[in-house]
């Protein structure tokens, strides 16, 4: 009797997760450069570098280095808040594992793979990998939301500008949208047809959204570090924008990072192509700002990431190692997971 779709993919995940760490890394930085530079993403940046001011970019570089890193923290207590203890080492290479892989594979799979890498590398159950995968996406939410009511509040003609650009894609919003709906109504109807598994659903996500009142002092870390990262990244941009010759102001920087970032985040099409880009120059023209020049700063911004996760990746790997060499009762890193 052959194996039923659902049991196949079972057995297809286990063997995918038994892939040392090091190497979905690797592969998925290669696929993620190959399809950059197929994309004519590497030229684009190149030539946008060459207009740019290199001193000003390297004093951004480490700032941005120091913010992503500030995302490995928290999803480090993310893991503490959902199961009560973590490993910072192991969080942070999940975490910057699966940015590569969602650089390689760019329709939505940061959150599921970094939920599944650390999943096997913390021995997280489904109801913990389900708090730090959907607390991640909630907190960015609510900074983000907060900063773009500011910003919408307090920067005149934003609301008919933003009202305007989301109706000019208002259809493809709409059909990436349905199409969406359409598949988790059949997910819905699937996986939910009995009272049993409706209750379990039920439980579930009950669980996941009282977690930061079970360990509230870690919860209130993630969050202030949350609050940190979008900080640092407005730090980030505002560096990012004057080295392409435009003056920043400061709600012009907080226009930047809270709503092109939140409409990118939530949008229907895969990965928020395009539309955050397009919110930039919105906020850009608001400010008096030059929509080209600040568009640049946000290819600079969106490569930037791409280039600085191998670093990290890099030294967490390397005190993986040397915990492990001055260690020997832990698991080397090649065997994690």
């Amino acid at each position: 009797m052959s194996d039923s779709p659902t049991t196949s993919a079972k057995k297809g995940m286990r063997k995918l997760m038994r892939i040392p760490t090091p190497v979905i890394f690797l592969v998925g930085a290669v696929l993620a450069s190959v399809l950059l530079w197929w994309q004519g993403s590497l030229a684009e940046l190149w030539e946008v570098v060459k207009r740019a001011d290199t001193g000003t970019m390297l004093i951004a570089a480490p700032v941005y280095l120091v913010s992503l890193w500030l995302l490995a923290l928290r999803w480090h207590e993310l893991v503490r808040m959902a199961q009560g203890w973590s490993d910072l080492p192991r969080a942070a290479e999940s975490f910057f594992t699966s940015v590569v892989i969602n650089y390689a594979a760019p329709v939505g799979l940061a959150v599921p793979s970094r939920a599944a890498l650390t999943k096997r590398a913390l021995g997280m159950d489904k109801h913990s990998t389900g708090v730090v995968a959907l607390w991640e996406i909630g907190m960015d939410v609510i900074v983000l939301g907060i900063g773009s009511i500011i910003w919408m509040a307090t920067s005149r003609g934003s609301t008919s500008a933003v009202t305007k650009e989301l109706g000019d894609n208002a259809a493809r919003y709409t059909n990436f949208g349905l199409t969406g709906l359409a598949v988790l109504a059949v997910l819905v109807l699937i996986f939910f047809r009995k009272a049993e598994q409706r209750r379990r659903a039920v439980h579930f996500v009950h669980r996941i959204a009282r977690s930061p009142l079970d360990r509230p002092v870690i919860a209130l870390q993630a969050f202030l570090y949350t609050l940190a990262y979008w900080i640092t990244q407005g730090i980030v941009l505002a560096l990012l924008v004057h080295a392409m010759g435009v003056e920043p102001s400061f709600l012009f920087i907080l226009g930047l990072t809270s709503l092109p970032m939140l409409i990118g985040m939530l949008s229907p099409i895969p990965g928020g192509a395009v539309v955050r880009e397009a919110m930039m120059y919105v906020v850009a023209r608001l400010a008096g700002a030059p929509g080209a020049e600040v568009v640049a700063a946000a290819v600079l911004y969106r490569m930037a990431l791409f280039l600085a996760i191998p670093i990290l990746y890099g030294i967490t790997r390397l005190w993986l190692a040397k915990r492990s060499a001055g260690h020997p009762n832990l698991p080397q890193p090649e065997s994690i997971g």
